[in-house]
């Protein structure tokens, strides 16, 4: 497959990735729950919840700041045996007046409804303790 070429998986990634961060960025919570499927699993630092009311609480009151914004550095897609496409994301995350922090974060999306939703999301900041 030539460099300019992208499969159709690595652009689904891709895409979610775009839309995923828009909607977090300008903290619109409730259409970032959306992208969720109704079991989905998270883990946010230390936070780790199933299905939409646990999600909800964790993006809602574990998610304090007023301000962030995620500048991506690589998006890797790989595609899974169900149809699904494994997605790590990494990069660097502001919130509010702090500095910049690096972070991972890996989505597992899956197809359900004629959609594809997060089933699994696993989000880790990159921060050494001396």
């Amino acid at each position: 497959m030539a460099q300019t070429e992208k499969a159709p998986w690595e652009q689904l990634g891709e895409e979610f990735i775009k839309q995923y961060y828009m909607l977090f960025d300008t903290l619109q919570k409730t259409a970032l729950l959306g992208l969720y499927h109704a079991t989905a699993m998270i883990t946010f630092e230390e936070n780790k919840a199933q299905g939409h009311p646990a999600i909800k609480d964790i993006l809602e009151n574990k998610i304090t700041f007023q301000k962030i914004k995620h500048v991506v550095t690589k998006v890797d897609c790989q595609p899974t045996a169900e149809n699904g496409v494994l997605v790590l994301v990494t990069g660097r995350l502001q919130t509010d007046d702090d500095p910049p922090h690096a972070f991972s974060q890996l989505f597992f999306l899956k197809p359900a409804d004629n959609s594809y939703f997060i089933f699994h999301d696993i989000f880790r900041l990159s921060i050494h303790n001396a």
